[in-house]
């Protein structure tokens, strides 16, 4: 028998590998955004199962947060500054 927690935590999962695999195919994603998603559906499907319920929802929409960051933010190495900004010590250092 499927609960909420399954479905919610399973399609979570496959959106965000799906989303992972597609930009690896184009880019050089960073992996640990997708591991915390994808530990996070995994706890929240086993709180959900041993009846904590209000925190495997509470998870599972912090996990959806999470995703939708990864997927409204690709580029989030370049969000740091001004692209053509270089630190000290760069050589561009005087």
């Amino acid at each position: 028998m499927f609960t909420i927690f399954d479905v919610f935590s399973l399609a979570l999962l496959l959106a965000s590998m799906g989303l992972f695999v597609k930009r690896y195919m184009t880019q050089d994603p960073p992996v640990y955004p997708y591991l915390i998603i994808a530990s996070t559906c995994l706890v929240a499907n086993w709180l959900g199962e041993t009846g904590g319920g209000v925190y495997a929802l509470t998870l599972l929409v912090a996990a959806s947060f999470s995703f939708l960051g990864c997927l409204l933010y690709p580029s989030w190495r370049t969000m740091n500054g001004p692209e053509g900004q270089k630190t000290a010590g760069g050589d561009d250092a005087q």
